[in-house]
């Protein structure tokens, strides 16, 4: 038992600390094209440190996803955001009880450029699109997904996702860039 358990947090250790090099390579991959993290070196994440949290909380100690939001540097500076890439991994979901680790990619467009980026984006949005609002996922096929996120808006959120385990090398990331920089 005890080497059962020991296993178990050093793989969700390794899976954690590879998704966040992922991000890291997507930085920089993104950096060349002009666009920065609009959070720094943070994390958009949901955790908890409540001992009142349960299994099927949204905050849980252990994060459900990792996400990082992405603006156009020049727009960035001109307080002038018509749209944010974002990456979201997604390790579990409290509705999705059989949930393969995703990892989705995508836009999020606003119908009006925005001077307050901060304000308006939050930081759960794309895991709510993906696995709490209508959209019916198919993890295996490579469609592309779009969702509007507010009934007062015509913001829309492009998207694609695939199994994390279908990253396997810089190449898989860089496509996953490529693609969601032609959104």
């Amino acid at each position: 038992m005890d080497n059962i358990l020991i296993q178990s947090f050093q793989n969700v250790r390794k899976v954690v600390d590879n998704s966040i090099k992922l991000l890291k390579d997507t930085d920089a991959l993104l950096s060349d094209k002009g666009y920065i993290p609009i959070i720094g070196n943070g994390l958009a994440t949901e955790t908890s440190k409540s001992i009142l949290q349960t299994p099927d909380s949204y905050t849980t100690l252990i994060p459900q996803y990792i996400a990082r939001p992405y603006g156009f540097k020049l727009q960035l500076e001109s307080n002038k955001v018509d749209h944010l890439l974002i990456i979201n991994i997604q390790f579990t979901h409290p509705l999705h009880e059989q949930l393969i680790p995703s990892i989705a990619a995508g836009r999020l467009a606003f119908e009006h450029p925005t001077d307050n980026i901060r304000s308006i984006f939050k930081p759960w949005f794309m895991k709510y699109a993906i696995f709490e609002g209508d959209l019916k996922i198919d993890l295996f096929n490579k469609n592309l997904y779009t969702y509007t996120p507010f009934i007062d808006s015509k913001d829309k959120f492009t998207f694609s996702i695939k199994p994390l385990t279908t990253i396997q090398s810089n190449n898989d990331v860089l496509e996953i860039v490529e693609d969601m920089c032609k959104l």
